[in-house]
């Protein structure tokens, strides 16, 4: 955790308690008091009672009733509540259902969070099998088709800005990304193999708000059955038109507020 000597006020015990959740949510396995202390450069009985509070009030939990704690989805949910993500849910949401109806396959919106596009909408295809992402999966921007199409539609300053602090974490960034990023601006969405699962597609379109910038991209991960033909290039059409739709009415809702 980064403690700056130049900051003018001081908090103690919020500092403990948003220490210990900075690190949860980077640690890939549950942690134990004691670890978590040492971690923190802190004492055990401090750190007690702040995990105490944590636990109690939803922020962390325990790992199958073992000493080890983890963060919880709790502050995630809370994002999902914040006006913009929550109209953007609003808006999405019909237009998901009758494109998965008529796609046969699933689909989600995810949006930039950090390093990662985070998915916080899905619908679940009607077909014999759909591919599913969870509430909360990420993937690092560069690497994920609705990453890149966030980047792209980006402004030149935006974009680099981005890219520099993705570099800064140590980010990384695919070579010829620049040649990409031109080529999703030209046609208008991103459509390349998932960088995660075997035999999916990824089509991802941007979602554009009323001012005409793209925070949020609706996807769907296409399936491909063996010996059969890649399906994604014949569902670009219901795609786009799903996610112009979306972009539409969040222009209306802000020109209604």
């Amino acid at each position: 955790m980064v403690r700056s000597a130049a900051r003018r006020y001081s908090a103690p015990a919020l500092e403990k308690g948003l220490d210990a959740v900075e690190l949860l949510s980077g640690a890939r396995e549950p942690m134990t008091l004691s670890a978590i202390a040492q971690a923190l450069d802190r004492s055990r009985s401090e750190m007690f009672r702040v995990l105490r509070v944590l636990e109690a009030r939803g922020y962390i939990e325990r790992a199958r009733q073992t000493d080890r704690y983890r963060l919880s989805n709790k502050l995630f949910l809370t994002g999902l509540r914040r006006p913009p993500v929550a109209g953007l849910l609003d808006v999405a949401y019909p237009e998901m259902r009758a494109l998965a109806a008529g796609i046969r396959q699933s689909c989600h919106v995810s949006v930039l969070s950090g390093e990662r596009m985070v998915t916080v909408a899905r619908v679940e295809g009607p077909g014999e099998v759909s591919f599913l992402l969870r509430i909360g999966f990420g993937v690092p921007v560069a690497l994920s088709a609705s990453g890149r199409v966030v980047l792209a539609f980006m402004s030149g300053d935006d974009r680099a800005a981005t890219l520099a602090d993705l570099r800064r974490a140590g980010a990384v960034l695919p070579r010829a990304l620049a040649a990409r990023l031109a080529l999703i601006r030209r046609r208008g969405y991103e459509r390349a193999p998932s960088p995660v699962f075997a035999g999916v597609t990824d089509v991802s379109f941007p979602l554009h708000d009323a001012d005409g910038a793209v925070s949020a991209c609706l996807a769907a991960p296409v399936l491909h059955r063996r010996g059969g033909r890649d399906p994604a290039g014949a569902l670009l059409p219901a795609v786009r038109l799903a996610a112009e739709r979306i972009s539409a009415r969040l222009a209306a809702a802000r020109g209604e507020a």
